[in-house]
């Protein structure tokens, strides 16, 4: 069985009394997940509670455990950026995946967080990645929404190195021109099915190289009313896997393969 990887699933928005079930049912599966956060103290909460979920356990039973990432969604920007972008700093050095971050040009999100504000989040946010030493590159999820232009213009503002940053669009949704300069800038995608539900998510699905896509589900939405989450992950990805080599006209095992290789190169995770 070839191992995926769900690079951006939101674990946090799992009641903590379904989350080892959740996990333990995805192991069995093959499926690992990168646990993304919408705050930095979010993120400190959900290591916490990872903790306590596992030290409930003896070490020859120990439960499989999703990969932390360490986010500030530009939704969830507020009076407390400050003290948000501090334990943003503080929790660096605890992981080296890094999500939900980015930018959303949406009119009603601008109309809640300026422009101005979520860029200058965003890049205090890349400088602070920049000054942290780490052994393996840090690898971003990031959401940019009518803003894939200047989440790139940020990226090259600071200087990003793809040897010890990676940058990873989830879900992208930007202009061919912008999807060929996150090419031409080293960078993946991370795709859905909610990507390939649109026209445009289809044609870039064919024209990105193979080496780099990646998959994701956004699940659950925060809404979410699904009574087994864990099915639905595993049935989103293997749809999402399926339809991409539908549409590229490949083989699905031999797709499978190939994500799965760059997902253990980028995370560590998948085989």
């Amino acid at each position: 069985m070839t191992a995926l990887l769900d690079t951006h699933f939101h674990y946090d928005f799992v009641p903590p009394p379904a989350r080892g079930p959740l996990v333990q049912q995805l192991a069995d599966a093959g499926i690992t997940v990168v646990a993304q956060t919408v705050t930095p103290s979010g993120f400190v909460r959900l290591e916490a509670d990872e903790r306590q979920r596992l030290g409930m356990h003896p070490s020859s039973q120990q439960p499989k455990a999703p990969l932390l990432s360490l986010g500030f969604h530009p939704w969830y920007v507020g009076d407390d950026a400050e003290h948000e972008l501090t334990v943003f700093q503080d929790a660096l050095a605890r992981t080296r995946f890094i999500g939900e971050i980015g930018l959303d040009f949406a009119p009603r999100r601008l109309a809640a967080v300026p422009a101005a504000t979520q860029l200058d989040v965003l890049r205090r946010i890349l400088r602070a990645i920049q000054q942290t030493v780490s052994d393996r590159p840090f690898v971003l999820s990031i959401h940019a929404v009518r803003a894939a232009t200047e989440a790139l213009d940020l990226l090259a503002e600071c200087r990003v190195d793809t040897a010890a940053i990676v940058p990873v669009f989830h879900r992208f949704g930007g202009t061919s021109d912008e999807l060929t300069r996150l090419m031409r800038a080293g960078g993946f995608i991370s795709v859905s099915t909610q990507m390939l539900g649109t026209k445009r998510g289809r044609a870039y699905a064919t024209q990105v190289p193979e080496g780099r896509l990646l998959l994701e589900t956004d699940l659950p939405a925060a809404s979410s009313t699904a009574t087994d989450p864990a099915q639905e992950v595993i049935a989103s990805l293997h749809t999402t896997v399926n339809e991409l080599a539908r549409l590229r006209g490949v083989d699905a095992a031999q797709l499978t393969a190939r994500i799965s290789q760059t997902s253990a190169r980028l995370y560590g995770a998948a085989n």
